[in-house]
């Protein structure tokens, strides 16, 4: 027994049952076999975190699937409208200085465009050339113009949506096909 057992022992501090125990090593005394087990133990493992379960990594990968549409979403509208500011800026370089609407208009042209009933105030004259053709309407930034069919055809190249057709719609004529067959039972 070492000497420091045997001191506790005659203080009494430590009984025989206490004594008869095998020593403790301390932190700073490992043996050589202690040490080489220890680092073969550390190299092949690494600690990993707590593995994730199915649900929360399904929940994650959704939640980034919905993040890059929203994104890609985005990006499609400030696209759309980026092309939608160039093609106005081109329209007003058509149409600047071509315009022939005049502050004294007062006689409305209504015209069907976009599934609505539009209209242009012109002069009697305006009005008389729109129904003949010589001249036509173009739809900018919601306000319609009167304009030359020359500036017409270069405003329909760019933007076709936004010409809308003066010519009115042809009703067919009524032969009576539209109505449902009248039964041969039936009597009046």
């Amino acid at each position: 027994m070492g000497s420091l057992q045997d001191a506790l022992l005659k203080a009494g501090l430590a009984d025989e049952k206490q004594a008869q125990k095998k020593p403790r090593k301390s932190a700073g005394a490992k043996s050589s076999k202690d040490r080489k087990h220890k680092g073969q133990r550390g190299q092949g493992k690494k600690k990993r975190a707590p593995t994730e379960s199915d649900l929360a990594r399904a929940y994650k990968a959704r939640q980034r699937a919905e993040a890059r549409e929203k994104q890609a979403e985005k990006d499609r509208r400030v696209a759309e409208q980026e092309a939608r500011r160039k093609r106005n800026l081109e329209l007003d370089q058509i149409i600047r200085g071509h315009t022939l609407n005049r502050k004294e208009a007062e006689l409305p042209r209504y015209f069907e465009h976009m599934g609505r009933i539009r209209r242009v105030l012109c002069t009697p004259e305006q009005r008389e050339q729109l129904n003949r053709g010589d001249i036509g309407v173009v739809n900018l930034r919601g306000s319609y113009l009167l304009v030359s069919p020359p500036i017409l055809e270069k405003y329909h190249e760019v933007a076709p949506d936004l010409v809308p057709d003066l010519a009115g719609k042809d009703e067919p004529e009524d032969d009576g096909s539209h109505y449902p067959p009248v039964p041969d039972d039936l009597v009046w």
